[in-house]
């Protein structure tokens, strides 16, 4: 399943050594909530179109070839991968090509822009408007709040879209880095950022971590945070961290 012998590396001046860059600070802002090794975790579990549990040996051994700081090495020509990584972005990608495609739509002249995909925003004017931002409900139809911001950054990761119950259990693609298994400690959670692909790790690292984790994140890293965790009976709380925006 995993190539044993062949050591990756990637060139320090490609795009995707940026992003490897951004995500290596997100990792030590988040305590390593946020893990982009994790890929033969996702393997093994499924994800995105899932089954059932996996044998915990499994897991176990797809565990071994994870961990940023052991299997990510780098410098200023290369960055290296440890044989046997299998590096997984689709925390922070998007959240990337958001930013990209806003930078582009302003560089083109737009005075406002926002852009949205599968509910990863950034949005900023040259007028000074203010975007109203919806952040959805886990458990609900209902919206959770309206966020109201001028410029930045609103991205919300959940266990609400890639899942599967089992035995009456929930099980996400959220991965806990320590487990192997997907993380019960909250539902949703909303970063508001200057950027999206900040925003977008931050939100994946605080589903992880959930609030009483999450209230060591670098503060520096994010405006406001608002995590939601349900019991086994969809009972509902919100911790927000930080200034979170709301609006009307």
């Amino acid at each position: 399943m995993f190539d044993l012998n062949t050591t990756f590396s990637i060139d320090a001046n490609t795009e995707l050594a940026g992003l490897i860059r951004i995500s290596d600070t997100i990792v030590s802002a988040t305590g390593n909530s946020f893990d982009p090794t994790l890929g033969a975790l996702s393997e093994i579990w499924g994800f995105p179109q899932p089954e059932t549990v996996p044998d915990p040996l499994l897991i176990q051994q797809a565990l071994l070839f994870t961990g940023w700081d052991a299997r990510v090495d780098i410098n200023d020509d290369f960055i290296t991968l440890e044989p046997g990584t299998v590096l997984d972005l689709g925390a922070i990608a998007k959240g990337h090509a958001v930013d990209r495609t806003y930078d582009l739509m302003m560089e083109l002249g737009a005075t406002e822009c926002l852009v949205e995909v599968g509910g990863e925003v950034r949005c900023g004017s040259l007028t000074g408007r203010v975007w109203h931002v919806g952040v959805r409900h886990p458990r609900s139809e209902r919206l959770a709040g309206i966020l109201a911001i001028t410029e930045g950054a609103v991205a919300t990761s959940g266990d609400y879209e890639c899942y599967f119950i089992e035995e009456g259990v929930r099980y996400s693609h959220l991965l806990d880095p320590e487990t192997g298994f997907p993380s019960m400690n909250a539902a949703s959670a909303t970063v508001i950022a200057d950027d999206c692909a900040t925003a977008d790790a931050m939100a994946t690292a605080a589903v992880v971590a959930g609030p009483e984790r999450a209230v060591d994140f670098h503060a520096e890293m994010y405006i406001g945070m608002l995590i939601i965790t349900a019991d086994r009976n969809d009972v509902c709380e919100t911790h927000e961290f930080g200034d979170v925006p709301w609006g009307e």
